[in-house]
């Protein structure tokens, strides 16, 4: 460790306005082992360092002249380096003339009668300085440049991260929610509906003979019709309504507070407006119609849970299929009986939920 410390080694700039005291200085610390370049004023001290990558400036001053610190103050202007130590030699090195080339930007202050070895040992302590300067700035820009590019992919990971999430949410044909998203959003708003007393409504559409339209004129033009159908209903709900494809062609509609008498108007709107549409694809002018089933929570007494307001809302829409299509049903509609049919048919087959009665007694104790 010693062999290192003692080893003289970079490249020193001296700025001496003496070219002999100067290029003497030079050829004493060649000799020592330093490379060296010289200057006469500080002016040209920017250039050298430009062209050189000095490690150290030996700064000869007058402490006659009044205008020695600030050369100090200019050499450190004129350079762009970092940290680049500065070793300042006056012929008095009293206490206050120490403190004003100090404080203009010296790192040591010595006198003429400074020995070769010691002027070797203090550029040495600021060469290792410097270095230590440099490693640190270097691990700090390698550090800063690291959080760049983490900050880059973490940001471009959000955003991949947001684009899995809308197409897992999303069909990929109508851009619509899927039935991933229905199933969520529909088991949150039913638990907020029940527990501030609101309104929820189910409109479930199918489109009437579908697959006849896809043997007639083929699939795309069926793709095409299903797109058009989905814009149909974005256009006619509000925003806080949810529209999702939920089958092959068959939609559902998510109406918050929304009762039984809006979700009909909504439902008669829409099925109105699909009736008198032409879909005109590839040059061929197609006519279709839609079936709507309607139930609504708390008015259909017997809906308990998310999963019987969808299993009702879909009964609804087969017994408007069965009238003729291009019906609406509404579940209050239907005659008791037959609605307490399809409670049972329900209550046979229903998987048990937290909106059962009993097992939410359990989770409340």
């Amino acid at each position: 460790m010693s062999n290192l410390f003692s080893k003289n080694s970079g490249l020193v700039l001296v700025v001496d306005c003496d070219p002999d005291r100067s290029f003497r200085l030079c050829e004493q610390l060649t000799s020592s082992g330093w490379h060296t370049v010289s200057v006469v004023a500080s002016s040209e001290a920017s250039d050298a360092i430009r062209r050189n990558g000095v490690d150290v400036i030996i700064l000869r001053v007058d402490s006659a002249k009044t205008e020695a610190p600030s050369l100090l103050s200019s050499l450190r202007a004129k350079t762009d380096v970092p940290y680049l130590p500065v070793i300042a030699i006056t012929d008095e090195p009293d206490e206050q003339s120490r403190c004003r080339y100090l404080n203009a930007g010296a790192d040591e202050i010595v006198g003429d009668d400074i020995s070769p070895s010691e002027l070797c040992a203090r550029l040495r302590a600021l060469v290792r300085g410097k270095a230590r300067h440099d490693d640190l700035r270097a691990a700090k820009e390698a550090l800063s440049s690291s959080l760049h590019r983490e900050r880059a992919l973490l940001k471009q990971l959000r955003r991949d991260n947001a684009h899995l999430l809308t197409m897992s949410n999303t069909d990929p044909l109508t851009h619509l929610q899927n039935v991933r998203y229905f199933d969520s959003f529909l088991e949150n708003e039913f638990r907020i509906t029940r527990r501030y007393n609101r309104n929820l409504s189910l409109l479930a559409f199918d489109l009437d003979h579908f697959k006849v339209i896809n043997d007639m004129y083929g699939h795309p033009s069926g793709d095409y019709v299903l797109k058009e159908f989905a814009v149909i209903l974005e256009r006619a709900v509000r925003d806080s309504d949810v529209v999702a494809r939920t089958g092959g062609e068959e939609f559902t509609i998510i109406l918050p507070n929304a009762g039984a008498d809006q979700a009909r108007q909504f439902a008669q709107r829409i099925r109105k407006t699909v009736s008198e549409r032409k879909f005109i694809v590839f040059g061929k002018t197609i006519h279709i119609t839609t079936s709507i089933g309607s139930a609504s929570y708390p008015e259909n007494a017997e809906i308990t849970d998310p999963h019987m307001l969808v299993y009702l809302a879909d009964q609804t829409l087969l017994r408007a299929k069965q009238l003729g299509r291009d019906q609406f049903m509404s579940l209050d509609e239907m005659d008791w009986p037959t609605r307490q049919q399809l409670r049972r048919q329900f209550e046979t087959s229903r998987p048990k939920t937290e909106f059962d009665p009993v097992l939410t007694a359990d989770v409340r104790r």
